[in-house]
């Protein structure tokens, strides 16, 4: 990769927006834009990190940078180094004391938002993570819901380890958190920021804005909206598996519990699905993985479900 050769003697900006990207030649401009938007007292810069992208999202990239070059870098890649690691070396490279996050397909709709979300985390320290309400919008119909469907207010372990409800776009948090993030963080795609939220909520609160600042974009590629119950439920217990390691001891058995309810999930689909003898393998997990007394009626459902379903599938068969 690689940075400006002024960036070592030009002033240290209080955020640093970390764009990600790969072939979103259709939508960077506008994320571009939508930051450049932005009315502050204090320096910004702008880290656009393109993986490789096959199609002109470099080039629009680096057109933005030759014309803004004293607020965007542009990290340019040889080769694809894949979703996490993308991340990672984007925070990496910038230099604010605040880290704001936004993905190429989305955008931010305030100019106001990183004002706020500064004078926020500056007054108080205790908080670890500042996010906002975003709408989840499509490009053929428009605007589906405002995401998420939580009060606004102060959050912690507890509710961060049921569900991951911060939205990427709305997201800023203190730089440095992400170098705690363990080894196994590279191996967790498409989970890109769940464990940096049970991290930072490990330092301070995680404070939810009462205000709509940004449209989430659900794009059929993306990695949220690409991905089917199925896999979303899978993707949720490799994070299951691994958050242990960086979770206090007491967290651990809740952990264990919201396992076992992805597996029930998954029993659920492939029942659906007709795939009866996987359906009870899932509905086993399901009883196995919390303690013996966590999610008993629903486990329990789930794996006579499972059992049944597969005997009349071999009786009939």
């Amino acid at each position: 990769m690689q940075q400006d050769a002024n960036t070592a003697t030009s002033p240290i900006p209080i955020v640093s927006v970390a764009i990600t990207a790969f072939n979103s030649e259709k939508w960077i401009a506008r994320a571009i834009e939508s930051v450049l938007m932005q009315e502050t007292t204090f320096l910004i810069e702008i880290v656009i990190a393109d993986d490789c992208s096959a199609d002109g999202t470099a080039v629009i990239a680096e057109s933005l940078g030759q014309r803004y070059p004293d607020k965007i870098r542009v990290l340019a890649r040889q080769k694809n180094v894949g979703i996490q690691r993308n991340y990672y070396e984007t925070f990496e490279m910038c230099r604010g004391k605040y880290i704001a996050w936004l993905d190429a397909d989305d955008y931010w709709t305030d100019s106001s938002k990183l004002a706020i979300q500064v004078q926020t985390m500056e007054d108080d320290p205790s908080v670890a993570v500042c996010c906002h309400f975003v709408r989840w919008v499509t490009p053929d119909t428009g605007v589906r819901r405002n995401f998420p469907s939580v009060a606004p207010g102060r959050y912690g372990i507890s509710e961060l380890i049921r569900h991951n409800f911060l939205p990427s776009p709305s997201i800023m948090f203190r730089n440095g958190i992400q170098r705690k993030l363990p080894p196994w963080y590279f191996d967790l795609a498409p989970v890109t920021d769940w464990p940096i939220w049970i991290l930072a909520a490990q330092t301070g609160d995680i404070l939810l804005l009462d205000r709509v600042m940004a449209d989430y974009q659900l794009t059929p590629n993306s990695s949220f909206a690409g991905q089917s119950q199925l896999k979303g439920n899978q993707a949720d217990i490799r994070f299951y598996e691994k958050v242990e390691s960086i979770l206090p001891a007491q967290f651990h058995r809740s952990a264990r519990s919201q396992k076992g309810i992805r597996y029930e999930n998954i029993a659920y689909v492939l029942r659906k699905q007709g795939e009866y003898r996987a359906s009870r393998e899932a509905a086993v997990k399901a009883f196995r993985s919390p303690s013996f007394l966590d999610n008993i009626p629903s486990k329990t459902k789930s794996l006579i479900a499972a059992v049944v379903r597969e005997a009349q599938s071999r009786l009939r068969n």
